[in-house]
């Protein structure tokens, strides 16, 4: 990836202001300059004078360059540094402490860690800034006290430093990617209310490149294991049936999906150009993703735009989803006329299955843009009911509508709702998951407050619920954002299949290159567009660099699983 290079940012601004006030020659503001947020331009040095002391040109010297330590250390902690700029020396040492590190915010004792990064401050920030490796440790234990810790840089023993939530990580993904993989709602708050971007994309051979955090949530949130179980068999639609929309609707609206839709719905109102991003889901046949963007970020769809500027700024995000479906179907009808090839060719059966599927999206939206408002607020306020209660209440909603299955409807008996057999900790309180019994979305703090001194508090519990329902519904060795990892760790629960399938992809040669191209599913293929298992090429290929990533990657794993 290229050097990101930016505008000054205000901060920088601040400190410079004063020095380039004089002098000006009225020449092109050197705001529009685009420079490297590594290295800012510095405060031009002070003119000494031939009569002070020699003490005084001393004390001259030394308050510039203090200056310049603070315009460097604003620039690196408020501006989007991509790559990581992290010496290999340091990451690798940071291998050294990251199993106290991991105990320390296992606990999000604050306390320890301050310690810890006092004895360890050329490893845990290096630069002026916290690395990006400490940070993305921090959010990937949810340790929202330590987080918020080191985005204020407040803290004594951090010496002025601070962590930058636009820091890209050496994996190519930056730290709002993390929280999104985790599906903490408290944690992207926190990251967004210190200037997070949710519009920064991952980059690099380490990720599957141009994911927004957004992407994250939704491809891992279509691997919730009610949706795989539920929905995998269709993998065509060979009709337009509006009885697979409706069942859809119905797991979507289930409390085990609550905190990952959570998680898509926050996002979704910090990223721009929502309805051009539901589009493309659309449009490669992603019809479980855009049905996940749909439900989730419905309000914000209402009310904005395209990025087209030929588009009326009076049509709203259903409005403008629509009219480029009902396009895309004319478009269709239009080739498929002018076919010659008759009516069992592969070319016409294409165009057919195309039609079909844009006709399954156009209902979608359309049954979504009626009763997305209500279902939202069903959703939250149902948080702990049984799934027969969650049936009957949607159906209800659907049906006020104008909306009924065209069969016999949907029964508990029909939907496969069980969660992966990963055992719970004596300290984390079990919820029953039976398909008739009664269910609890746990995971989120319901009162918290986009502040970020309201986004910390006592969660420790909530922390352990968010993270075993993570494990029971979320497959989180199959994540889009490690996809790429030379390293596969399974747990005891995760399926056998998905390890045979893994170890006969290594056994038969498969490579990184020849697969990174399979997280986008074409159009009619998959509904639900599984990313891919990676693995490395070969052993003897992987590099020594890679083989540490690796093994930090796998500690990591382990700690958590």
């Amino acid at each position: 990836m290229p050097m990101q290079t930016t505008d000054k940012t205000d901060a920088v601004k601040s400190m410079l202001s004063g020095e380039n006030s004089e002098g000006s020659d009225g020449s092109e503001s050197s705001d529009t300059v685009e420079w490297d947020p590594w290295d800012p331009p510095h405060p031009p040095c002070p003119t000494l004078p031939p009569t002070a002391s020699l003490m005084s040109q001393v004390e001259m010297v030394k308050q510039h360059h203090f200056q310049v330590l603070a315009v460097v250390a604003a620039s690196r902690a408020t501006n989007i540094i991509a790559p990581d700029r992290t010496p290999q020396e340091v990451r690798r040492k940071f291998s050294e402490i990251c199993s106290e590190l991991a105990d320390i915010l296992e606990k999000d004792s604050v306390r320890r860690f301050l310690n810890l990064y006092r004895r360890n401050m050329r490893i845990m920030g290096w630069g002026l800034v916290i690395t990006s490796q400490t940070m993305d440790f921090i959010v990937s234990y949810n340790a929202l006290r330590c987080a918020k810790v080191v985005l204020e840089g407040k803290a004594p023993k951090l010496c002025q430093i601070r962590a930058n939530p636009n820091y890209m990580t050496s994996y190519g993904y930056f730290p709002l990617h993390q929280a999104a993989e985790k599906f903490s709602v408290d944690m992207i708050k926190l990251l967004l209310c210190y200037g997070a971007s949710a519009n920064l994309r991952t980059s690099g051979q380490k990720v599957i490149e141009g994911l927004l955090p957004l992407h994250v949530a939704i491809e891992n949130t279509c691997m919730h294991k009610y949706l795989e179980d539920n929905l995998l068999t269709d993998r065509k639609l060979k009709q337009v049936d509006l009885d697979f929309i409706y069942k859809l609707i119905h797991l979507l609206c289930l409390p085990e999906m609550k905190i990952f839709l959570d998680t898509t719905r926050l996002l979704a109102d910090n990223t721009d150009n929502i309805v051009d991003e539901l589009w493309n889901y659309i449009k490669e046949g992603r019809l479980v993703h855009a049905a996940i963007l749909l439900l989730a970020a419905q309000r914000k769809i209402r009310t904005c735009a395209s990025s087209n500027r030929n588009i009326s700024c009076n049509l709203n995000g259903f409005d403008i989803i629509r009219d480029r479906v009902t396009g895309s179907i004319v478009s269709i009808e239009r080739e498929g006329r002018g076919l010659t090839s008759g009516k069992n060719s592969k070319a016409h059966k294409q165009l057919e299955e195309k039609r079909k599927f844009f006709h399954n999206s156009l209902m979608l939206i359309f049954v979504i843009s009626k009763t997305g408002e209500a279902l939202d607020e069903y959703i939250q306020s149902h948080s702990e009911v049984s799934h027969q209660e969650v049936l009957e209440g949607v159906s209800s909603i659907l049906d006020d509508h104008g909306f009924a299955p065209t069969g016999k409807g949907i029964s508990i008996g029909d939907l496969e709702c069980r969660p992966y057999d990963c055992k719970a900790s004596n300290s984390v309180p079990k919820c029953n998951y039976e398909d008739s019994g009664t269910t609890k979305a746990v995971g989120e703090s319901p009162n918290l407050n986009v502040k970020a001194k309201k986004a910390v508090g006592k969660q420790i519990q909530s922390r352990r619920e968010l993270e075993q329902t993570r494990k029971m519904f979320f497959p989180h060795w199959r994540s889009v954002l490690t996809s790429r990892y030379t390293v596969k760790v399974f747990p005891f629960y995760a399926p056998m299949m998905e390890r045979e399938d893994l170890s006969n992809l290594h056994m038969a040669g498969g490579t990184e290159n020849g697969l990174k191209d399979k997280w986008c599913s074409p159009v009619g293929v998959s509904l639900l567009g599984k990313p891919p298992q990676l693995t490395s090429t070969s052993y003897q290929s992987r590099t020594r660099r890679l083989f540490g990533t690796a093994a930090l990657t796998l500690l990591k794993t382990l700690k958590r699983a």
